[in-house]
């Protein structure tokens, strides 16, 4: 059980730390405004989200052999979609993330799970970690390891937004119209990055037709699942 509750943590705090996904521009967008309560159950409702992902994932994966392929496919196409649309729309009209109305500390709890429930990355991402977990034999598909691992991914994923929403009240004074664009065009950036590298990986994976080897990264670990279960109905 605490192996699985680490391994959701660290695996959901470094994750998050590129800031390059919907979620972490509508926290950032509301920690420049100096919304920090807003920006703080955004960040909440976010990681509940995730942790409904990463949990049903954990349990549901041994069920799902031989069709992790489709789910990956499918995660990686959509979010380079919606990845890139949002970078290119924040890195050319900044300010249309900054004139978003102030929300309630209710609508912000709704917003951030909105926001991780429709990024389709997600599906993908801990589609395939838990892949790699699994097939290392570091997470098994109890209904509790797969509870305890959600938890972990929950906490793991609002500690470090918390921490990004502290840092940026404690420069609040510093931070002017100009350097918010500026910030914010800097995400856009990453962002259309990050959509290319999930073009990418959608391509490899759409055209990869050899025999996939032992799962030593998470990249390969989907892989290699479908082909053992394969080979144990042949």
């Amino acid at each position: 059980m605490l192996l699985a509750f680490l391994l959701g943590f660290t695996i959901a705090f470094v994750g998050s730390m590129p800031m390059s996904g919907p979620v972490a521009v509508l926290i950032m967008t509301r920690a420049l405004r100096r919304e920090r309560r807003s920006a703080m159950l955004s960040a909440l409702g976010a990681a509940l989200v995730e942790a409904v992902y990463a949990g049903t994932i954990a349990y549901l994966l041994p069920h799902l052999f031989g069709r992790t392929r489709g789910v990956v496919l499918a995660s990686l196409g959509l979010g380079c979609l919606i990845v890139t649309a949002l970078g290119v729309l924040l890195l050319a009209r900044p300010t249309a993330a900054s004139r978003v109305a102030p929300t309630s500390a209710r609508h912000g709890l709704l917003r951030g799970a909105l926001s991780s429930l429709l990024n389709p990355t997600l599906i993908a991402t801990w589609t395939v970690a838990v892949s790699a977990l699994t097939a290392n034999n570091w997470l098994s598909a109890e209904p509790g390891s797969a509870l305890t691992f959600a938890l972990g991914v929950s906490l793991g994923s609002l500690l470090w937004f918390a921490l990004v929403i502290v840092a940026v009240g404690a420069w609040h004074r510093r931070v002017t119209p100009a350097l918010q664009a500026n910030v914010l065009r800097g995400m856009g950036a990453l962002l259309i990055v990050s959509g290319v590298f999930l073009g990418a990986r959608f391509v490899t994976q759409l055209t990869s037709k050899g025999e996939p080897a032992a799962p030593r990264s998470i990249e390969r670990a989907g892989r290699f699942l479908s082909h053992e279960q394969r080979s144990e109905q042949q």
